[in-house]
């Protein structure tokens, strides 16, 4: 049953990326459906195996958070938005108990990883495909993304898989298989960043910086094949440059110019709008989900939307969770410190111009860092049983001697 639910987890991981190109009839995402599967599954292992794995310090700060969320219903502006956000975080926080029980190992971990890149590929080919067809997202500025998602969704999506795609390729072992999931993870990160530059993401030029310092700092992988890898991404760039569209490349090119007159696309303007709400209500916030009602629109920064939707006391707690996990990052073990690092950076650079705080991928990668850093802990108490039980046998062998 474990095995089954733990097959059903990874699958849902492959179609989390993508879901928003898909629905299925009354239940919406096909990772709807998905999750209510593995919920099902997951809580049939728990009755069979009788047990539950211990949550961690994260779980609790993140039940606190949600719960904060769910009882600002009680001052919302707007119920029935809060609602909803009640639904899909309680969905959420479902998943995060699940794949916390489910990955107890890192060869599990990382089979959950090579699951992303497998969804994100569907993404990619989504991309190139509209692309090649002419089915631009934003005719104006002549920008591709795939079908149903958000180009600037997608560049964070993609841009997220760029570490975990590099360590998956130097990690792989030397078989069969391995050999084809060098080539799959290899081809993804030229693929990726051509999708990338496609959606013509301002966002994305920010956010690549922390996965080009992972691979210039990672000691994990050496010199020459840092050299070779590097190679390999400059000689896939300017094959690929001249099919990028001149109105993406002039897009692109406007980063600093709207960075010098403080608009950043037009969300300075509902920045201000929100942290104005922020200011109305500073202790207790709007009500979560409730800032399309108040502006009108998202805030484009998650920061921003968790202050003006649940006030001083939201972000306070939503700055504790990315606390740990930031600490969990920099405590993982056998040299993986700088993957999630990259993972984590990022992510925050690029939910600064996303209202991401209430996405399965925030949740699920703030997730994945704490269960990695959760196998360092458990190998030392594994370590400290044994010496303890062997503390205690030579003690009864000593104590027999003296007899």
């Amino acid at each position: 049953m474990r095995r089954i639910t733990y097959w059903l987890a990874i699958i849902l991981i492959f179609i989390v990326p993508w879901e928003d190109s898909f629905s299925v009839t009354t239940l919406g995402s096909l990772a709807r459906l998905m999750g209510l599967i593995v919920a099902v599954f997951w809580a049939a292992t728990m009755l069979v195996e009788g047990r539950f794995r211990k949550p961690h310090l994260f779980h609790v700060l993140v039940l606190i958070f949600f719960f904060w969320n769910f009882i600002s219903i009680f001052w919302s502006l707007d119920p029935e938005s809060t609602l909803q956000r009640i639904k899909t975080y309680s969905q959420i926080f479902l998943l995060m108990l699940i794949y916390w029980e489910v990955f107890q190992k890192p060869s599990e971990l990382l089979s959950g990883l090579q699951a992303y890149v497998f969804g994100t590929y569907v993404l990619i080919a989504s991309t190139i495909y509209n692309y090649i067809n002419g089915n631009v997202a934003v005719a104006y500025e002549g920008r591709y993304s795939a079908t149903g998602v958000n180009a600037v969704d997608l560049a964070l999506i993609l841009m997220m898989g760029l570490p975990i795609a590099m360590q998956l390729f130097f990690t792989t072992g030397q078989s069969k298989k391995g050999t084809i999931l060098k080539v799959i993870n290899l081809a993804y990160i030229p693929l990726a960043i051509f999708s990338i530059i496609l959606t013509g993401s301002r966002t994305s030029l920010i956010a690549v910086i922390p996965f080009v310092i992972y691979l210039a700092a990672t000691q994990q992988i050496k010199f020459d094949r840092k050299v070779l890898f590097f190679g390999i991404l400059v000689v896939s760039f300017l094959i690929l440059l001249p099919f990028v569209p001149s109105m993406v490349i002039d897009r692109l090119g406007t980063l600093g110019a709207s960075i010098e007159a403080g608009d950043l696309g037009g969300r300075v303007d509902l920045w201000r709008q929100a942290l104005l709400v922020f200011s109305n209500h500073p202790i207790t916030g709007n009500g979560s989900g409730t800032l399309d009602s108040a502006i009108g629109s998202a805030a484009h920064n998650t920061f921003v939307s968790i202050a003006a939707e649940t006030g001083s006391i939201g972000f306070i707690l939503f700055f504790a969770i990315l606390t740990v996990v930031f600490f969990q990052a920099m405590n993982v073990p056998n040299g993986n410190a700088g993957l999630w690092v990259a993972i984590f950076l990022t992510w925050v650079i690029g939910v600064c111009s996303l209202s991401w705080e209430f996405r399965k991928l925030t949740w699920l990668f703030l997730n994945f860092i704490v269960i990695e850093g959760s196998f360092l802990h458990e190998q030392l108490h594994a370590v400290q049983v044994k010496i303890e039980i062997k503390r205690f046998f030579n003690a009864r062998a000593i104590k027999a001697e003296g007899d």
